[in-house]
């Protein structure tokens, strides 16, 4: 639906997707939370999550783009995806077999996504580095270094990585604090935790730097200036805590009197 939105040369213009967002909100009555100054991507992005997540949001936001657009090729293809996943919805779930009851030749069940890796380009070597140590351990991991490959669409796979996996990590460096896309990306996750009490967001730093504005508020996996082995056990400790909520010891503390 994103990528519908997204071709649409009606909503490559700023007013036209404001128009959108406040027919969407008339109709559901409540203001859309959404950010004015984020990437067109990013904004439809949003948008529809929102709409999945509101009861009668996804119609709301295909009435929306046919007052805005009339009869044309994206409003027909809106109007067509909400009707398939109002159909899906209704569907009932059929039930899961077990491993043992799969039939020969079953493609094995994929692994949950359990990291995103969000990184600039000058700290793709890091990136790469992380995601291995986790995947290692026995993560699943989204990276673009290794996901993105040849044919694959960059928005969808963004979308995914910021709103399928568990936790996404946070590379930090200079150059990705001054990335437009690395902010985009580790704002959009902070939306739907903003207090971090999920921990959704995890924060590693691999250069010197400051955190600045609401990324500051976070505590981060330090990596600056460790060797591999300490670099890697610091990193899955910190991810341990992250997921448990807590970093207690394996063993007792030694008396400190």
């Amino acid at each position: 639906m994103v990528l519908a939105l997204q071709d649409s040369p009606v909503m490559s213009d700023w007013h036209a997707r404001a128009l959108l967002i406040d027919l969407v909100g008339e109709a559901l009555g409540r203001p859309v939370p959404l950010r004015e100054q984020a990437a067109t991507t990013l904004q439809l992005i949003e948008l529809v999550h929102f709409c999945e997540r509101e009861e009668s949001g996804l119609p709301a936001l295909a009435s929306a783009v046919s007052l805005i657009e009339g009869h044309s090729r994206t409003s027909d293809a809106v109007s067509a995806l909400v009707r398939e996943h109002i159909e899906t919805a209704q569907v009932p779930e059929t039930p899961r077999t077990t491993a043992h009851e799969a039939p020969p030749g079953t493609p094995p069940t994929p692994h949950p996504l359990d990291f995103f890796v969000s990184y600039t380009a000058a700290d793709r070597a890091w990136a790469a580095w992380i995601a291995w140590q986790l995947e290692e351990a026995g993560y699943g991991v989204l990276v673009q270094a290794w996901d993105f490959v040849p044919g694959s669409n960059w928005p969808v796979g963004m979308e995914k990585g910021v709103t399928e996996c568990e936790r996404t990590i946070a590379v930090l460096s200079p150059a990705y604090m001054e990335s437009v896309y690395g902010r985009q990306e580790w704002q959009a996750v902070q939306r739907a935790d903003p207090l971090g009490l999920t921990r959704r967001l995890l924060p590693v730093r691999v250069a010197p730097c400051e955190p600045d504005g609401m990324l500051s508020a976070l505590v981060y996996v330090d990596l600056v200036g460790l060797s591999p082995q300490a670099a890697a056990e610091r990193l899955l400790t910190g991810v341990r805590a992250a997921r448990t909520g807590r970093s207690k010891p394996a063993l007792p503390p030694r008396f400190p009197g």
